[in-house]
């Protein structure tokens, strides 16, 4: 059995719901993600570290961040995952899925599926059929069984003299999220000329928002990673924070316990994943493996305050599977300064958190 410590993502004082502008590499400002990668958490995290703690490691780096570059990391986290109230929403593994005989018309929204409910999660994992009812939401991006849906709280949670078939609409005609494009204008200071533009914020409706999952292998780990999940809600998280985006409060919620298989064969990526070794890219590159890869890049600010891209990397996303002999995907950091004249590293995150499935 897989058990992960959830941590919830609340909106900030004063506020009702999260809002959060997530850019996407190469894309303008009108467009953003619903959700934030690994790589880019764990990079806020050490931000975060890097102006609330002096201490510093040999190479420049915040002494937080020491463990997990030595390659003993304290503990792994998942990308940021849409959550309705206390249900996790895990990523859709690569893996076919068995759908009943009465669910085939939910085949036609399968390319748009991203995220299922737990119980979903686990039955795709262990090659079982999916059940027969099966509640689709957000336009075929989010799948979760009936029995879940019937244990959530208000308001989706169903009401007294409402007929099922009525509830099973209203779900499936209320957004989780919704991508906005707020209007802005800038203004030339020289010659007053305005310029039209739009930048692009998730928000996310009251009783669904994000969720972290973590594996904790140092219980002494917890409490500065809460520390620096506590300022980096205070601080925000994601672009455009100056316009009030990014912002929230958090609290931990029950563990999740997955019950997969007691010997794994493969395991399914929670988070991005670079593999440490000659040895985890063999396993990347057996046939029984089956992933995505994205090409991630981007900005960073130097402690300088210089502007500079990041090299360039490749790494598996989330969903992925790999095959895996004797132990579970562990992945490394890489350092992605452009070049030696920064005198401090860069890190992203390639760790993995993974849960075993069979073969």
């Amino acid at each position: 059995m897989a058990t992960f410590d959830v941590y919830y993502l609340n909106p900030p004082p004063g506020a009702t719901t999260l809002a959060f502008h997530f850019g996407r590499q190469g894309i303008g400002l009108e467009e953003t993600n619903e959700t934030l990668a690994s790589d880019s958490l764990f990079a806020a995290l050490t931000a975060q570290a890097a102006v609330s703690d002096p201490a510093r490691a040999p190479n420049g780096a915040p002494a937080w961040i020491a463990p997990f570059v030595a390659g003993q990391p304290p503990l792994r986290h998942s990308s940021l995952l849409p959550a309705i109230a206390d249900l996790p929403l895990l990523p859709r593994p690569l893996l076919p899925l068995h759908l009943p005989e009465a669910s085939v018309a939910n085949a036609k929204q399968l390319k748009k599926l991203r995220y299922l409910s737990p119980l979903l999660f686990s039955l795709v994992c262990r090659g079982e059929p999916l059940p027969e009812r099966i509640i689709i939401l957000q336009q075929g991006k989010v799948w979760l069984s009936e029995d879940e849906a019937d244990r959530l709280p208000s308001p989706w949670r169903l009401t007294n003299n409402e007929a099922r078939e009525a509830w099973r609409a209203r779900l499936q005609a209320t957004p989780l999220w919704q991508i906005e494009a707020i209007p802005r204008v800038a203004l030339d200071r020289l010659s007053n000329a305005s310029a039209y533009y739009e930048v692009g914020r998730v928000v996310f409706t009251p009783g669904a928002g994000l969720c972290l999952l973590v594996s904790v292998a140092d219980p002494s780990a917890r409490a500065p990673f809460e520390r620096l999940l506590t300022l980096l809600g205070e601080s925000g998280l994601g672009g455009k924070r100056a316009n009030g985006y990014g912002t929230f409060g958090w609290r931990r919620g029950q563990p999740l316990k997955l019950t997969m298989a007691a010997t794994p064969r493969r395991a399914v990526l929670l988070s991005r994943f670079v593999p440490a070794d000659d040895r985890e890219l063999a396993l990347v590159r057996d046939a029984r493996s089956t992933y995505q890869i994205v090409n991630v890049g981007g900005w960073s600010l130097t402690t300088d305050g210089v502007t500079l891209r990041r090299s360039s990397i490749m790494m598996l996303s989330e969903g992925s599977v790999i095959a895996v002999n004797d132990r579970l995907p562990e992945g490394k950091l890489i350092d992605v300064r452009p070049d030696e004249t920064i005198t401090h590293p860069i890190y992203r995150s390639g760790l993995a958190l993974a849960i075993g499935i069979p073969g």
